[in-house]
């Protein structure tokens, strides 16, 4: 039985030295690295679609229909006039009013509501809300930006070649670290995602001053951000360690003799099961932030609606004036909101005003930031929303491929420590798998931050992680009785 194994060993272990000079004869199973490349690129948005309607109580159904339908008129025909597009109607509620006292439903009146939804170029659409709500409007509910088509379908085919460039970029950092030739590319899948409007704003307004108003709610569109991955099966060799062309007909005659002797002894012509360590390294890189992004907004309650929204408008414009002469950059609206107040007073509700606020979000390098949140705050703003740290574009796709090498280093290690508990002999790699995961903001950070400073807010950036993993098929034999300092085709790539 010993000498079985032995002559096994020597068998193997020559026909894997004959290979690494010669080739092998015999078809080998492909051997392909699977990476997959994101894109994203950001759009800019021309369009505004807002959804705004008309609340109001009162004693009895008919009343309260006929004060919604009187609005609702006028707030259709001042749409009208302004050209708005794709002008509709999106809810009409009619429900009663109860109080509730000592376990008693009482009715006390009825509430109704409805709503429109239209469109218009963004720099239009803040001063058509304040006529909106000038004519009776009461409640903003959503708002939208979408970019042209025409844009959307040139951003859709950009984004497919960052993906590919992203994939390529990642497969020349494995292959390098792995020290692996790359070939063929076996398979390709596109995954195109949608084109999602960006989320809805409840309320934002960013337009030129033109309407008769004291100042027009300013309305700044946000960009929409088009996705999209390509996955490539790519094969790969290992690097030659030389081979010598004189000698190759002898070479590939002692491999088969010695095949054929070997076979005759120990009587086993069956390829064996290929044996195989999989393998999984983890790489994560830390990444120094230097740009802050912001999110803050101006709150504002009063009696009526158009009072709120006139008073939201003169300080949301005093807050863009100034961020804009900040350089902020990416400076738009983020929300806009127009919602009645009520007390609630003896199990009874009762309408006692209207809160309005809209909120900015911009971006600046974070040694700026703190200024210009207190200069934005000395201008009228009175909340902040968010704060959050990235790193720039360029730093971060460096830290992407420098990811990858530390997570195939970890792997590497990892294999060589089992193989040599194990006494076993690496072969070569047959797979290799790469998982990037996206690069997430830092958690963004929640501020309170609403009253006048002396002294600059201190802003101090946080780290931005990126983590990928790499997964390898490696595949590996018993070592024999017999040692030869020749390295085995692949094993020079775990020295």
């Amino acid at each position: 039985m010993a000498n079985t194994d032995n002559l096994i060993g020597v068998r193997n272990l020559g026909i894997a030295i004959a290979d690494s000079l010669i080739g092998s004869t015999t078809p080998k199973t492909p051997q392909i690295l699977e990476v997959t490349g994101q894109g994203e690129v950001n759009v800019a948005t021309t369009l505004t679609d807002v959804e705004l309607g008309i609340k109001i109580q009162g004693k009895t159904a008919t009343e309260v229909q006929q004060l919604v339908a009187q609005r609702s008129s006028a707030v259709v025909d001042v749409l009208q006039k302004l050209g708005a597009q794709e002008l509709q109607t999106t809810s009409i509620q009619l429900n009663p009013v109860y109080s509730y006292e000592n376990s008693t439903q009482t009715l006390t009146g009825f509430e109704g509501l409805n709503t429109l939804e239209f469109e218009l170029p963004t720099t239009q659409s803040g001063a058509a809300i304040d006529k909106a709500i000038q004519a009776g409007a009461n409640v903003i509910q959503n708002i939208s930006f979408t970019a042209s088509d025409e844009a959307l379908q040139q951003a859709r085919l950009q984004v497919l070649s960052e993906a590919v460039k992203d994939a390529k970029a990642q497969a020349q950092s494995v292959f390098s670290t792995l020290q692996l030739t790359p070939g063929e590319i076996i398979d390709i899948d596109i995954n195109s995602d949608d084109n999602p409007r960006p989320s809805p704003l409840v309320s934002n307004l960013t337009a030129d001053r033109t309407f008769a108003l004291a100042s027009t709610t300013p309305i700044i569109g946000s960009p929409q951000t088009v996705k999209a991955s390509v996955s490539l099966d790519i094969g790969y060799s290992p690097n030659s360690a030389g081979t010598l062309a004189s000698a190759t007909d002898n070479l590939i005659g002692v491999r088969n003799l010695g095949i054929a002797i070997a076979d005759s002894l120990i009587g086993s012509t069956t390829p064996k099961t290929p044996q195989i360590l999989e393998v999984t390294g983890q790489g994560e890189v830390n990444v120094a932030t230097t740009l802050t992004d912001v999110e803050l907004g101006i709150k504002i309650q009063g009696k009526t609606a158009t009072e709120v929204q006139q008073l939201v408008a003169q300080r949301s414009s005093a807050v863009v004036d100034v961020l804009q002469k900040l350089g902020a950059q990416e400076l738009q609206t983020t929300s806009i909101q127009l919602n009645p107040v009520y007390s609630y007073e003896n199990s009874t509700q009762t309408l006692t005003g209207f809160e309005g606020l809209n909120t900015l979000e911009f971006e600046l390098p974070t040694t700026q930031s703190g200024a210009a949140i207190d200069k934005a705050i000395q201008a009228g703003a009175n909340v902040i929303q968010n704060i959050s740290f990235t790193a720039s574009d360029e730093a971060l796709q460096q830290a992407r491929l420098q990811v990858l090498s530390e997570a195939v280093k970890d792997a590497k290690a990892q294999a060589q420590s089992v193989f040599s508990t194990l006494q076993l002999t690496p072969g070569e790699i047959i797979d290799i798998d790469i998982n990037s995961d996206d690069n997430p903001r830092p958690s963004p950070l929640v501020s309170n931050l609403t009253a006048d400073r002396v002294s600059t807010t201190p802003i101090i950036g946080g780290s931005q992680t990126v983590k990928a993993s790499v997964s390898l098929d490696i595949g590996y034999s018993a070592n024999s009785g017999v040692i030869l300092d020749l390295p085995l085709n692949g094993l020079q790539q775990f020295a």
